[in-house]
């Protein structure tokens, strides 16, 4: 119990700072100057946009429409799949071996670690495809930043905690998340969920304040109940992909109840995101991504040490911890 209370007593200390500049620039002037200042990058890295192909600018303008595509590893066929997808099998199956042995009883996240990432660089660079980067690229209408991947186990206990609430990313203004699904995910097996576009307004998506709410806190906060048609769920076989914009619209995974879940979330946003203090959520040290960058190509390596690209003064405030 001590302990406990000790890390909570120093999270708090340590994160001061980001909450700090979070609270500075979200003042209407600053803002305002930040935002005029995004759209002038935006419109002067018009001309440099991906050339896409018909089938993934269909993605890039669903993604404009609704904030999620739903397609599969198939579909894709992108180099690499085969190994980066038997790896993250591998380890989804180390963990539900884990798991069985209750070995994570009341955890409420439990996610592959560095150093497995680091064991299965596949799983890392399969999220660096020039076809990807040039997806989330148009989307953005801005270089990109590659944040690296989280990949979750979800136990099916039926618990509404930590990312099976409804939030919104931090990072950016606007970013993309691509899922693969480690295992087949049926609607009680604790699928992606995001509330589509014209259900949550104002505020809750406008300000860059990020409160995280149960199902009945979402409800509360807009004033009716939601209902099936007011939500995007994602199901699919093993292979799975889902492209989404998980910083403007509420997501979450929806508590699992039938079977537990596997995915990976590989994790997109601009070069130089808004809240760079909100990044860096992979697990792996700046270290360990330097050394997953060592034999990339130019544009992937300025995707991966994107910290590079940030102003001096954006350096400065150190990484909020969760």
């Amino acid at each position: 119990m001590r302990n406990t209370v000790l890390r909570k007593i120093y999270r708090r200390a340590r994160n001061v700072p980001a909450d700090l500049a979070l609270r500075t620039i979200n003042i209407p002037m600053v803002e305002n100057r930040l935002r005029a200042r995004h759209e002038q990058a935006r419109d002067r890295h018009e001309p440099d946009l991906p050339k896409l192909s018909a089938a993934d600018m269909e993605i890039v303008d669903t993604l404009h429409r609704d904030g999620v595509y739903v397609t599969s590893l198939a579909s894709l066929a992108l180099p690499d799949t085969a190994e980066m997808f038997g790896s993250a099998q591998s380890i989804a199956g180390s963990y539900r071996d884990r798991v069985g042995t209750k070995a994570f009883s009341n955890w409420d996240v439990i996610m592959a670690s560095a150093e497995e990432i680091m064991t299965h660089p596949e799983i890392f660079k399969w999220g660096l495809n020039q076809r990807l980067l040039n997806i989330v690229e148009a989307y953005l209408g801005l270089p990109v930043a590659y944040d690296g991947l989280n990949m979750f186990y979800t136990v099916a206990d039926g618990r509404q905690v930590g990312t099976r609430k409804w939030h919104r990313d931090r990072e950016d203004r606007r970013m993309i998340k691509i899922a693969v699904y480690c295992n087949d995910v049926d609607e009680d097996g604790g699928p992606l969920q995001v509330v589509r576009r014209d259900v949550v307004k104002g505020n809750l998506v406008d300000d860059f304040t990020y409160p995280v709410l149960s199902q009945e806190g979402l409800e509360k906060k807009l004033g009716a109940q939601i209902t099936d048609h007011d939500v995007m769920t994602c199901t699919g076989p093993a292979g799975t992909v889902i492209f989404s914009d998980t910083a403007s619209q509420y997501h979450r995974g929806k508590p699992a109840i039938s079977r537990d879940r596997c995915a990976i979330f590989y994790n997109y946003f601009s070069r130089v995101p808004r809240h760079p203090f909100f990044c860096e959520r992979s697990g792996l040290s700046r270290s360990q991504i330097a050394k997953l960058a060592d034999g990339l190509t130019p544009e992937q390596r300025d995707c991966v040490l994107w910290r590079d690209s940030l102003p001096a003064i954006a350096r400065l405030v150190p990484r909020d911890i969760a």
